[in-house]
């Protein structure tokens, strides 16, 4: 007979996973912010030359710190970058990713 005063800290009868169950990331989408270059203007052009708008670049890196995924990522190209998303070791294993390595997204 189940005690109906005492609170269970889990139901093993709820299929809801709570927060703390949550698998770490073993990976990140890394999103490089490529600095703009100068436009190119023709010569007849005498105005002031604004520069174009930057780019992107996104790598996946399999690797489980987030600042550490950024620094592997700028190092294959030059730019700002921050994380965009985890990764789960199962989407690690579908893109073909070993354990610290960066490729382009």
């Amino acid at each position: 007979m189940r005690d109906v005063g005492r609170v269970d800290k889990r139901d093993p009868m709820c299929a809801c996973a709570l927060m703390s169950d949550k698998a770490p990331p073993a990976g990140w989408v890394v999103q490089i912010v490529v600095p703009a270059q100068f436009a190119t203007r023709g010569a007849e052009w005498i105005g002031a030359t604004l520069p174009d708008a930057p780019s992107f670049k996104y790598f996946n890196a399999a690797i489980a710190v987030a600042g550490k995924a950024i620094e592997a990522a700028i190092q294959l190209t030059a730019g700002e970058g921050s994380v965009v998303r985890t990764l789960s070791s199962r989407e690690i294993a579908v893109l073909g990713l070993k354990p610290g390595e960066v490729k382009p997204a």
